[in-house]
């Protein structure tokens, strides 16, 4: 059984996860653009203000020790230049690449690389390249960007690499602060919603929380019908609901005036053909046929007025009405002097009709009390759900055990009374048309009948449940 409120619960934060999962995805991912363009920009700006202090006289490179960029100078610095001759020569006005394997003489490096050398990177003629992922040496991880150009001397043209390098350290503790930051703000937005989500379910969810709380009230027999000031989504539903609950209730009441209306019809015919004067030869089986129509009509007439199991049936006190019942038959077998146990508390409730509860238990009661030899016993009480395994609306089930010390029922007799579908039409002695019906109320209460032998004693035990 799943809960409304946890599947919409769950959806929305799966929603909500991937929303956050991808704005997260889409934020780092613009910070680390914005991170390696900004290192990209800067790299670029060290080389043209490098660019712009350097001279070349006579084919040698003069480079002034003080440069703008002071980080140049120092030893413990992250940031790194080396000036190189380029391997691009300029023939006859065509750009053209000599020999990989010569080697491209380093013109000058700063103070900062010490004895270091960072790797040639040829670019094309007037072209910025960047590289991200530049490793070299023991070094950590650094950006370069290295820029060829033509210097114009009086001897010709000089071709020169500017490369510069800078450890990718502070931008990769941005970039981390930056993410720390934006997943911290999103967990904390996303805790914050589904907050909110929790509350607005609970809010718009607290209609059908009162018809839960409704139904087990009706259930428990606390009130009669459903409140009708519910919104537009749920009225229609509770508007039915208390439709079907007065037909449920007029129907029952129909039922019951119409077979009262039949018993009295035929009481009047079968009386009058009892009061009738047969010959000695037909004598006999006219009164035993008319004894056989009455008990048929009594039993027809008893199956069809069983209410059953009603779902929001409410709940009836049987402690007393059982009382009066044992109380009745110890009064009718006084000469047997049966000894009768009853064990019954006033909290005990059954949930369906008053009627079907006498007569089921009437007729155990009736039939224990018949063939007693002096002793019966009798128990009823109220079960928890979990005793039956079964899924329970919350209400209580009922159990009823009657128990005497008569001659018993033989074995094949009890499969075929406790197997459900199977009708018994004839009169069985000693355990008849009683059994019958209790056995149509049973059925009427998806409740289930056994018949053992008591351990203690000889006899029969009957245990009826009802839910």
């Amino acid at each position: 059984m799943y809960s409304l409120r946890r599947r919409l619960l769950t959806t929305a934060t799966i929603l909500l996860l991937l929303f956050l999962g991808g704005m997260t995805f889409a934020l780092n991912r613009a910070f680390e653009d914005s991170v390696l363009s900004n290192a990209e920009d800067n790299l670029r700006n060290q080389i043209l203000l490098l660019i712009a202090n350097i001279d070349v006289v006579e084919d040698e490179l003069i480079v002034p020790n003080a440069l703008p960029e002071p980080r140049f100078a120092q030893m413990d610095s992250s940031l790194f230049a080396q000036i190189s001759r380029s391997s691009s020569v300029q023939e006859n006005g065509i750009n053209s690449k000599s020999h990989s394997s010569t080697p491209s003489p380093v013109l000058w490096r700063s103070p900062s690389l010490l004895d270091m050398q960072l790797p040639i990177m040829d670019s094309p003629v007037g072209v910025f390249s960047f590289t991200k992922q530049f490793d070299w040496r023991d070094q950590p991880a650094s950006f370069a960007t290295s820029l060829t150009l033509e210097w114009q001397t009086n001897d010709g043209v000089l071709p020169l690499t500017v490369s510069v390098a800078e450890h990718s350290s502070n931008y990769t503790k941005r970039l981390r602060r930056y993410q720390r930051q934006v997943s911290f703000g999103l967990l904390l937005t996303g805790g914050v919603l589904i907050a909110l989500l929790l509350a607005s379910l609970g809010w718009a969810l607290k209609p059908l929380q009162r018809v839960t709380r409704q139904v087990a009230q009706i259930e428990a027999g606390d009130r009669e019908r459903f409140d009708e000031d519910y919104p537009i989504e749920v009225s229609s539903l509770t508007r039915n609901l208390n439709q079907l609950l007065n037909f449920d209730e007029q129907r029952i009441i129909r039922q019951k005036e119409v077979l009262g209306n039949l018993a009295h019809s035929l009481k009047t015919p079968i009386a009058v053909l009892k009061g009738l004067k047969y010959s000695g030869d037909v004598s006999e089986d006219a009164q035993r046929q008319l004894e056989t129509m009455q008990s048929i009509i009594d039993y027809q007439l008893q199956s069809a007025s069983t209410v059953g199991r009603r779902r929001f049936a409410k709940p009836v006190e049987i402690a007393t009405s059982t009382r009066q019942m044992v109380n009745t038959l110890q009064k009718l077998h006084a000469d047997k002097r049966i000894d009768c146990e009853l064990d019954i508390t006033d909290d005990v409730l059954f949930f369906g009709d008053q009627g079907d509860w006498m007569e089921l238990c009437g007729n155990l009661l009736d039939n224990a009390f018949k063939w007693t030899s002096n002793r019966v016993q009798v128990r009823v009480r109220n079960l928890e759900s979990d005793e039956l395994d079964v899924v329970s609306s919350g209400r209580k089930n009922i159990e009823l055990t009657v128990t005497d010390d008569g001659i018993g029922i033989d074995d094949e007799l009890k499969a075929t009374i406790a197997e459900r579908g199977v009708r018994l039409d004839s009169q069985t002695p000693g355990h008849g048309l009683g059994l019958h019906i209790v056995k149509g109320i049973v059925e009427a209460y998806s409740g289930e009948l056994s018949i053992t032998d008591p351990l203690e004693h000889s006899g029969t035990c009957f245990t009826v449940v009802l839910r």
